[in-house]
């Protein structure tokens, strides 16, 4: 399992697509920074072929979803995996990463910022 202090350490390598795969209006509210949004949709096979047609082969991918529990991100990355594609899940999705004061986007953050961790992560 995929923890957020490796998620963001991986995200400073451009081979990595860090995909939120739930729907447009929740990415819209809140995001991990630097990720875009491919929504996973019933015909997993049809997200594989979204994700391929947008990036290649040659990325490695990182799938969440909103909170630890949900399967949407461990469905999109077995379905990645299945087409041929290097995926992992962070299965802590957008609340666990947004808690722990870590770079988010979107509405939300807008109006309610959380208190910054003692340690801030950096992320360039």
């Amino acid at each position: 399992m995929l923890k957020k202090e490796e998620l963001l350490a991986k995200m400073r390598d451009e081979r990595v697509v860090v995909i939120n795969v739930l729907p447009k209006s929740a990415f819209q509210k809140l995001h991990i920074k630097g990720s875009e949004n491919i929504p996973l949709t019933e015909d997993h096979q049809a997200f594989t072929v979204e994700v391929l047609k947008t990036h290649g082969k040659d990325k490695d991918f990182v799938t969440y979803g909103h909170h630890f529990g949900l399967l949407d991100s461990y469905e999109a990355s077995a379905a990645l995996i299945a087409g041929g594609l290097k995926a992992q899940n962070y299965s802590g999705g957008m609340q666990d990463w947004f808690a722990a004061g870590y770079p988010s986007e979107g509405s939300t953050v807008v109006l309610r910022e959380p208190a910054p961790p003692a340690n801030p992560p950096s992320f360039q």
